[in-house]
C-alpha cells in the first residue's frame, strides 16, 4: 500500500519531460492467462520510482509521458510474485511490452485470494457474473433451473424471470436477446438445457450500449461456445422419478481460419401440480363464495440446436455467424372443480371443468456479422439478424355438473396461432479517442406480431363459432436507435458516460373490430457508471440508466383468455411504455476466504403498469393492467462469496427493499386513488462442499441451495413467503472426464406460491404447488482435449461478454 500511495504522489509531483514516449501491454496470470484487473505496474530508474499505473479490468495498461531513456519495468499484485522487466529502452512512440505473466505466490495465496476467474462469482463495474458450468444441482434441469439458484433472481409458478422484484426483465443468450419474447420467454428457457449453459451475467444497470427494453435491467445467459483448436465436446444424459428425461450434446472444433460450436439439446419435462382458490364476490349484497381446485399434468418436449461459426479472413477481419432453431410440444389435462356457495355457507351447484391442451412451437435465430479490427480497442461490428417465432395451441373445454342446479358452458374447442417476426441490423464502432475509448452505435429493428384465436362451441350437436371471443390482431413496432458512450480510467479511477437515442413507432390493429391504436414516441436513455479502487482488493460503484417496458401482443388485446370462464385476463389496448430511473452504488472488497459486496439501489418509474382483479355481477373475475403515475423502490442487496473453506465453496446472499406505489389508475377501468407502501426482504445461499476421492474412483461432491423470500404486501392484495431447497450430489470419474450426479430438487416439498387480493368488492386467497418435487440423475462425458484449466483461462480472456467476447457494453 505504501508502494501505490508513493505511486500515486509521484504522477501527481513528476513533470513530463519535453521528448517523451509510452508504454503498453497486459498483465496476466502465468498459469492460466487470465487478466489481472488492478494490477500495479511501476517504471523505475535504478531506484527512483518515476512514473506508473494499474491495469484495467481486463488487466491491460497504457503509461503516457514517460521521458525517452532506459527504465525497470515492475508488475506487481496482491498474492502474485511481483516481475521486473530491466532495460526496457523507450523512446518516442509507444513501446509494446506484451503480455507480463505473473505467478502465484505460494507464501501469499495462503493469506489471501484475490485473482480474476478463480470464484464462482465475480463483480464487474456494471454487472455480476455466474459461473454455472461446474453447477450439480442445475444439471439435467433447465436454464429455468439455473436462474433460480441465483442471488436477486426470482422466477415465478409460471416460469417468468424477475430482478430484485422487477418483473420486466430482459433476457439475453450469449449477449443478443433471446429468439423469443413474452409469455413464450417462459417456455423457451424451460426448453434450453442447462448443460449448455456456461456462466449467467446479472446486469441491474445496463449502458447506453444496450437496447433499454427490461426495467428490471438484462439477465445474460451464456451458452457453451468456446471451441479449442481441435475437436473436443460434452456429453450429458439424465432423467428424473416424475418421468421426465433429457440429453444434451456439445461439440466445438477448430483449425486454421475456422472456429466451430455446435450444441443440441433434448429434453422431456414432466410435472404434476396442483392449486386451490377460494373468493368471495362482494359486488352485492347477496354474497356468494367460490372454492376451487385443480389437479394439472404436463408434459413438454423440446429439442434446441446453436451453431455458430467464424471464419477468420485476415487477422484482423472476421466473419461471424450463428444458428439458433428449437421445437416444442407437448400437452397438458387440467381438471377444476368448482363449487358455488351462499354466504351462509350452503351449497349452490358444483361443477367441474376439463381441459386439454396440445400446443408446439418453432423459434429460429439467424445472424450474419463482419468484424474488422484497425488496431488495439479500435474495431467495427456489423451484424445483421433475422427471428421467427410461431406457436400453436388446440384447446377443448369440458364441464360436468356434479351437484345442484345450474347453466354449464358447451363444450368448446379453440385454435389460437401467433406467429412473431423480428429483423435487425446494428452497427457498432470502438476506438480510442484523446484517452477514452469511445463507442458509437445504431441499430433499426422491425417487430411483427399475428394472433388469431378461433373458438366454437357445441350448440345443439353442431360446433358454431364464439361471438366475443374470437379475434384477431397485429402488432408491428419499428425502433430506430444510436448511442454514443465514453470510458476511461486514471489510475484508480474510471468513468463511463453514454446516451442512447430512440424513435419508436408502434401500431395495435384489432382486425376483428377494424380499430387501430398507434403509439408514436422518441426517447433518451442516459448511463454513467463510476468506479474507484483505492486498493487491489477494494472496489467502489456508482452507476445510473434509464430502461423502458414496451407493452406488446397480449398486453394490449381487450378480447379475454377463457381457459377458466370464471376467471379471465384480458389486455388493455390503451397502456403506455413505462420508464423507470435506475441509480446504484456499492463496494467490494476481496478478503481472505473470497469476496463481499453491497449495494443499496433506488428506482423510480413513471406510467407504472401493474396489473389488477376486479369482479364482474356475474361473478367473473378479470385481471387486466392498467398504468399507474409512479413508483419507487430503494433497497440494499449484500452478496458473500467464499472460497475453499475447508472445502466449502459458494455464495451467500441477503436483501431488503421497500416500494412505494402512488397515484391513480390512468388506464383502463380506474379504481381511483391507488397506493402501497410494502417491505419485503429475501436471501439465499448456494453452497458446494468438496468431500475428496472418499470411493477411490474421484472427487465427490456435495451443494446444496436454499432460498427465501418473505411475505409482500401490493396494491391489491399480499404474497405469500416463498421458500425452496435443492440438494445434489456429484462423484467425478475416469480422470474427471466423466461425473455421476443425483439432484434432490425440493425434498421438503416447500415449493409454492400462495396470495391473497383483499379489495371492498373481491376477496381472493389462491394457493399453487409448483410440482417440483423429485429425484434426478445426471451422467456427463466430457472427450476431445478440454482441459478444465484451459477451460477457464479462455473464459478469462473472452471477458464478461457473450458470445465471444461482443458483449462488453463499452466497458472499460
Amino acid at each position: 500500500m505504501s508502494r501505490f500511495y508513493s505511486l500515486l504522489l509521484l504522477l501527481l509531483a513528476v513533470p513530463a519531460a519535453a521528448q517523451s514516449g509510452a508504454l503498453a501491454g497486459r498483465v496476466v496470470d502465468a498459469d492460466s492467462d487470465l487478466p489481472l484487473p488492478t494490477a500495479t505496474v511501476a517504471v523505475y530508474d535504478d531506484t527512483t520510482l518515476v512514473t506508473g499505473v494499474t491495469t484495467n479490468i481486463d488487466g491491460d495498461f497504457q503509461i503516457e509521458s514517460v521521458p525517452v531513456g532506459t527504465y525497470d519495468v515492475v508488475a506487481s499484485f496482491v498474492g502474485y510474485d511481483e516481475v521486473r522487466r530491466p532495460g526496457v529502452v523507450v523512446e518516442a512512440g509507444t513501446v509494446d511490452l506484451g503480455a507480463i505473466g505473473l505467478a502465484p505466490s505460494a507464501e501469499a495465496l495462503e493469506e489471501v485470494q484475490v485473482t480474476a476467474g478463480r470464484t464462482q462469482v465475480q463483480t464487474r463495474i456494471d454487472r455480476t457474473v455466474y459461473d454455472t458450468a461446474d453447477d450439480p444441482i442445475a444439471e439435467g434441469g433447465s436454464a429455468t433451473d439455473v436462474l433460480s439458484t441465483l442471488p436477486s433472481v426470482d422466477v415465478d409458478i409460471d416460469g417468468n424471470v424477475s430482478l430484485r422484484g422487477a418483473g420486466n426483465v430482459a433476457v439475453f443468450v450469449n449477449g443478443r436477446p433471446a429468439p423469443v419474447s413474452g409469455e413464450f420467454l417462459a417456455s423457451y428457457l424451460q426448453s434450453l438445457p442447462a448443460g449448455a449453459v456456461e456462466r449467467v451475467e446479472v446486469i441491474p444497470n445496463p449502458s447506453a450500449a444496450f437496447e433499454p427494453d427490461g426495467v428490471g435491467g438484462i439477465i445474460n445467459i451464456v451458452l457453451k461456445e468456446d471451441a479449442d483448436p481441435g475437436l473436443g465436446g460434452t456429453l450429458t444424459a439424465g432423467t428424473d422419478t416424475q418421468g421426465g428425461y433429457d440429453a444434451t450434446a456439445a461439440v466445438t472444433y477448430g483449425r486454421g481460419p475456422w472456429s466451430l460450436a455446435a450444441t443440441y439439446g433434448y429434453r422431456n419435462d414432466v410435472r404434476a401440480g396442483n392449486g386451490s382458490s377460494y373468493r368471495i364476490n362482494r359486488y352485492s349484497t347477496d354474497q356468494t363464495t367460490l372454492l376451487q381446485a385443480e389437479d394439472e399434468d404436463r408434459t413438454r418436449t423440446s429439442h434446441l440446436l446453436n451453431f455458430s461459426a467464424d471464419y477468420s479472413l485476415t487477422r484482423a477481419t472476421t466473419i461471424t455467424s450463428q444458428v439458433q432453431v428449437g421445437t416444442r410440444g407437448g400437452g397438458e389435462t387440467e381438471l377444476n372443480t368448482s363449487l358455488w356457495s351462499s354466504a351462509a355457507g350452503d351449497p349452490l351447484f358444483e361443477f367441474e371443468r376439463l381441459a386439454r391442451e396440445d400446443d408446439e412451437g418453432l423459434s429460429s435465430d439467424v445472424r450474419l456479422g463482419l468484424r474488422h479490427a484497425f488496431g488495439e480497442r479500435h474495431e467495427l461490428v456489423i451484424e445483421g439478424r433475422g427471428e421467427l417465432s410461431d406457436e400453436g395451441e388446440i384447446q377443448t373445454y369440458d364441464e360436468t355438473l356434479l351437484s345442484g342446479t345450474g347453466d354449464l358452458d358447451q363444450p368448446q374447442r379453440v385454435d389460437e396461432d401467433e406467429l412473431e417476426q423480428e429483423a435487425s441490423l446494428a452497427v457498432d464502432y470502438t476506438r480510442p479517442l484523446a484517452g477514452f475509448r469511445v463507442d458509437a452505435g445504431y441499430k433499426g429493428e422491425l417487430e411483427r406480431e399475428s394472433t388469431r384465436l378461433f373458438s366454437e362451441s357445441l350448440v345443439d350437436g353442431a360446433y358454431v363459432p364464439d361471438e366475443g371471443v374470437n379475434n384477431d390482431f397485429e402488432y408491428e413496432e419499428i425502433v430506430h436507435a444510436a448511442y454514443l458512450q465514453a470510458a476511461r480510467e486514471w489510475g484508480m479511477l474510471g468513468l463511463q458516460v453514454g446516451a442512447r437515442f430512440e424513435t419508436a413507432q408502434r401500431t395495435f390493429e384489432l382486425l376483428t373490430t377494424d380499430e387501430t391504436f398507434e403509439v408514436d414516441y422518441a426517447s433518451v436513455f442516459p448511463s454513467a457508471f463510476l468506479s474507484l479502487s483505492p486498493t487491489d482488493a477494494t472496489t467502489l460503484k456508482a452507476g445510473y440508466s434509464r430502461r423502458v417496458n414496451r407493452p406488446r401482443g397480449w398486453d394490449l388485446n381487450p378480447f379475454p383468455s377463457f381457459d377458466d370462464p370464471l376467471n379471465i385476463r384480458q389486455g388493455n389496448p390503451e397502456l403506455r411504455p413505462e420508464y423507470v430511473d435506475a441509480f446504484e452504488v456499492g463496494v467490494t472488497q476481496f478478503v481472505p476466504w473470497g469476496s463481499f459486496s453491497l449495494t443499496p439501489y433506488f428506482r423510480h418509474t413513471t406510467d407504472v403498469i401493474r396489473r389488477f382483479s376486479t369482479v364482474r355481477e356475474d361473478g367473473v373475475t378479470v385481471r387486466s393492467s392498467r398504468n399507474l403515475d409512479t413508483s419507487d423502490s430503494y433497497g440494499v442487496e449484500a452478496i458473500s462469496s467464499f472460497e475453499d473453506i475447508g472445502g466449502l465453496s459458494g455464495y451467500l446472499s441477503l436483501e431488503g427493499f421497500r416500494v412505494q406505489t402512488a397515484g391513480t389508475a390512468t388506464a383502463g377501468d380506474a379504481q381511483g386513488d391507488i397506493s402501497n407502501d410494502a417491505f419485503g426482504w429475501g436471501g439465499r445461499v448456494n453452497a458446494n462442499y468438496r468431500l475428496g476421492d472418499r470411493l477411490g474412483i474421484g472427487p465427490l461432491d456435495i451443494q446444496a441451495t436454499a432460498r427465501y423470500s418473505a411475505p409482500l404486501d401490493t396494491e391489491q392484495g399480499r404474497i405469500g413467503a416463498r421458500s425452496w431447497v435443492d440438494v445434489a450430489l456429484r462423484q467425478r470419474l475416469f480422470d474427471e472426464r466423466a461425473s455421476l450426479t443425483v439432484q434432490l430438487r425440493d425434498p421438503l416439498g416447500m415449493a409454492g406460491f400462495a396470495y391473497t387480493l383483499d379489495q371492498p368488492t373481491l376477496y381472493q386467497e389462491f394457493e399453487r404447488d409448483w410440482g417440483a418435487q423429485q429425484v434426478g440423475v445426471t451422467f456427463s462425458y466430457r472427450f476431445g482435449g478440454q482441459d478444465e484449466r484451459d477451460r477457464r483461462s479462455r473464459d478469462g480472456e473472452r471477458g464478461d461478454g457473450g458470445g465471444g467476447g461482443d458483449f462488453d457494453g463499452g466497458e472499460f
